[in-house]
């Protein structure tokens, strides 16, 4: 098994990097192509930047020759870097990335974010699962839903530190709105939410980031917890320790809905 890369998002950076880690131990960890997370909200541009690394790969491996991919990283010189809610400065880069090796996606499938993803040159492999929520729940598509409260908001980190986040809206809401309508707006998105639930995926320190979660539960007006949860799935993607919460698509196949719904026989 040879692996080309990883793509995958940088709302989920910190919980990526301890999965290579963790499936590396040794080193020797493929490259890593990050997507701008902001882009988590609209399917459909998600869609287009991941396809569109993924047939630049593919022209590196007609040609047989290594390809330059552009990737986007965070940067901890931001000043509102790690102190939550705010937006980081950016920094692009292009990541080498042989001719040879499966692509491996760090992502769910995000509203339709991989929907009719292909690559005609390298298998495509991605977790089983609808979002990177199921995917820390302690992973695999069904295990995640069963074990997802449907009135609880979850936030990790990444929530807080990335572009996207769900300070985001509230902060345009604000200077459009003003202060009171963009407070009844946010209160209505979250009519029918109970709870704030912190993701414990051990890629972060709970102690940290607790204060952040917090203060938007008291925000929102609602209750809050730490829930637990696991980078293992990510882990076991990286690793290549694949089962059926793990799809492999051949070269050629897109990837579709059922690919979440249906176990391989």
């Amino acid at each position: 098994m040879a692996i080309a890369a990883i793509i995958a998002c940088e709302m989920i950076e910190d919980e990526t990097l301890l999965a290579v880690d963790r499936a590396y131990p040794e080193g020797g960890s493929p490259p890593i192509v990050w997507i701008e997370s902001s882009l988590h909200e609209r399917p459909e541009k998600l869609q287009s930047a991941l396809l569109a690394v993924i047939e630049a790969l593919d022209v590196g491996a007609r040609a047989r020759e290594p390809v330059m991919v552009p990737s986007v990283r965070v940067s901890e010189e931001s000043a509102d870097f790690g102190k939550g809610g705010g937006t980081p400065a950016r920094r692009e880069e292009l990541v080498q990335v042989g001719p040879q090796g499966d692509i491996l996606l760090g992502f769910g499938y995000c509203g339709g974010g991989l929907k009719q993803l292909v690559s005609h040159e390298r298998r495509l492999v991605f977790p089983r699962v609808d979002d990177c929520i199921s995917l820390f729940l302690d992973g695999g598509y069904d295990r995640g839903r069963a074990t997802r409260d449907p009135h609880s908001y979850y936030l990790t980190k990444g929530w807080f530190c990335h572009q996207g986040a769900m300070t985001d809206g509230y902060d345009a809401w604000v200077e459009r709105y003003g202060l009171e309508r963009a407070a009844q707006i946010r209160r209505l998105m979250f009519a029918n939410y109970e709870r704030i639930s912190l993701i414990d995926t051990g890629a972060y320190s709970i102690d940290e980031w607790l204060p952040h979660s917090e203060t938007r539960a008291t925000e929102l007006e609602l209750s809050h917890e730490i829930v637990p949860g696991s980078v293992r799935l990510l882990e076991r993607l990286f690793a290549g320790d694949w089962d059926e919460d793990v799809i492999v698509l051949e070269p050629g196949q897109p990837i579709g809905i059922e690919h979440l719904l249906c176990f391989e026989a």
